[in-house]
Parts: structure tokens; sequence; C-alpha cells
């Protein structure tokens, strides 16, 4: 795919150019939907046009149209019209899927509860930035390491911080989706520990530990880079405070690439 939108700060689609070269990393919750097909008829996109998403949705055999009674399916690409979305779910009971347009779906958490109907499937974007983020999270993490931020600044030689290397390094992902699986993947050639702490026991694939998050003290002492990919929840907010930065090495370096309310930034700042 060579051409198509982007979204904006504001969760609104920007239109643009760009190339896509990233597939899907699917987490162990992800499920098949078709099964739970209803009746079908057209797709509509707001609350504003797509060329990329409407070639989409003709190239997976479904038949686009303006938003009306007949619509069954809806692709709504907005993450700030919020109060729009819920109007339009509102006005149109016939609809029976509706994507949206990021993973995390915490904006849409309350017009989510109220219009949940067994009839109705929604879907997020889970799984199709995996490969994208976890390729950021890893830059930024070799970023602390080497003191990039710091050479980047500086204006003359000096040979005081000449950085760490990744290799063979502790490293703790806690959260356990598709940005946590492809970051295990880019790991590997470091030859890394890889500890993870998910919320559900269970193993993950690739890393050397796994476990659950009332344990996150017990492994963040040990922890040289610690990332955060967990989704935005009532029960992760905060995840990161001043209790988990107390035992965290002076030396390791914390990389944030979930939301923003993951980490106490009060606490950060004081802790830095």
């Amino acid at each position: 795919m060579s051409s198509g939108d982007a979204f904006d700060g504001d969760g609104e689609l920007a239109h643009g150019s760009f190339e896509v070269q990233h597939h899907i990393v699917a987490s162990e919750e992800s499920s098949d939907i078709s099964r739970h097909a209803t009746a079908s008829g057209a797709v509509s996109i707001a609350p504003r046009q797509s060329e990329i998403f409407a070639k989409a949705v003709q190239i997976g055999g479904g038949t686009l149209r303006h938003l009306d009674s007949s619509t069954r399916g809806l692709i709504w690409l907005s993450n700030s019209r919020v109060d729009e979305f819920d109007s339009v779910l509102a006005n149109h009971p016939q609809l029976t899927w509706v994507q949206l347009p990021w993973a995390g779906v915490d904006a849409f958490s309350e017009v989510l509860r109220r219009h949940a109907r067994p009839d109705v499937i929604f879907t997020s974007a889970k799984g199709c930035f995996a490969q994208p983020v976890a390729e950021h999270a890893l830059m930024l993490a070799l970023s602390l390491l080497r003191y990039i931020p710091r050479r980047a600044r500086a204006t003359s030689w000096d040979s005081t911080f000449l950085g760490i290397s990744l290799y063979r390094k502790n490293v703790v992902i806690i959260g356990a989706g598709g940005i946590a699986r492809e970051l295990i993947r880019l790991l590997a050639p470091f030859d890394t520990h890889v500890t993870v702490v998910r919320r559900r026991p269970g193993t993950v694939s690739g890393a050397h530990l796994t476990v659950t998050s009332d344990r996150l003290r017990e492994v963040l002492p040990e922890a040289d880079v610690v990332f955060v990919v967990a989704a935005s929840t009532h029960e992760t907010r905060h995840l990161i405070g001043a209790p988990e930065l107390a035992v965290m090495k002076s030396s390791a370096a914390l990389v944030n690439v979930a939301r923003g309310a993951l980490v106490d930034s009060d606490a950060l700042v004081d802790a830095l």
C-alpha cells in the first residue's frame, strides 16, 4: 500500500501519503469474529471519508454508502468526536458492526457500555500498530541507553557518557499483547533476559519469565530497561508510581509507549 491517510494528534484522520509495510500482530486474546456474523448490508465511513478505508472495504467485498437506515457496518475514524459517535449509534440502531480507529478504546468506554447489545460487534485496531510501536519503543530504549538526547544537544566532545549496551541486559515488559510479542521478537538478537508482567497467569512465547502484575515490584529491581505497553484501564492507572520507581535502578531506562496515565508523571519527575 503506497498511499493513504494517517491520524493527527487530535485523533482525527489526516490526509497524506505514506507507505505501510507492517503486518498485524494478533494477541492471544484476539478471536475470529466471523462466527458472530449478523445481517449483511452496506458499510459507511464517518465522520469523514477516507480513500484508503474505502478501498479496504471494496477489496473485502463490501459495499460503501453514506450512512442511512440501510447501513449495517460503520467505520468510525475519529478518536476525539465521542459525543458525535454516541449520537450516531443512538440514531442508527440497525448497525451490527462498528470498527473503532485505535487499538485502545478507553476514549469510547462510556459510549460502548451504553450501546452494548448482543447483536452488535465492536472491533478495534488492536494488533495493527504492534510492529511500528514496538520498533519505536526499541529505538527509544537504545537512544536512552546511548545518551542520544544528551549527545544531540552537546556542543563539544565529552567522553563521560559512553553509553550502555543493550546486549544481555534484563528487560521487563509490562503488558502481554501484540506490542509485547513484537518487542520480544525484536529483542531476541540482543540476547536479553525478558520478563513479561501481565494481568492473568500464563506464559508468553519468547519470554524467559512471565509473572502477574501483583509481582511487578519483585521484578523491577533487576531491570535495565522497562517497557510499558499495557492497555489503559482503571486498574492500570499509575501502574508505575513512586513505589515502583523507588525500587528501580537509577540507571534503568523507562520507555512508555502505552497511554500516559499508566505512569504517575509527578512521581516520575520527583524520581528524576
